[in-house]
């Protein structure tokens, strides 16, 4: 969906104050992009990933990155959470 409109607000408690485009630097202002669906984007992104052969975990959060020998990209390594075996949650 093409931007139509920028509003730029300063969020308060009690609402929002609107600042004129005309005072906002340029990065600020998005005509010519787009809005799109972060979850329809990544979903997208996830598909083309596994066409290309990646083995993709949904809801797994990597924790660091593994590189080769030749400084490549080997895998990721997960977090360890969950329960632990005394039943207390891992940190």
């Amino acid at each position: 969906t093409p931007v139509r409109e920028d509003r730029f607000l300063v969020l308060t408690e009690g609402g929002g104050l609107a600042i004129p485009n005309a005072l906002l630097p340029g990065q600020l202002h998005n005509g010519g992009n787009y809005i799109i669906s972060l979850s329809k984007l990544t979903r997208y992104l996830g598909e083309l990933a596994e066409s290309a052969g990646v083995e993709v975990y949904p809801g797994f959060a990597a924790d660091e990155v593994l590189y080769g020998p030749s400084g490549s990209v080997r895998g990721v390594a997960t977090k360890d959470v969950g329960i632990g075996k005394d039943g207390l949650p891992k940190d």
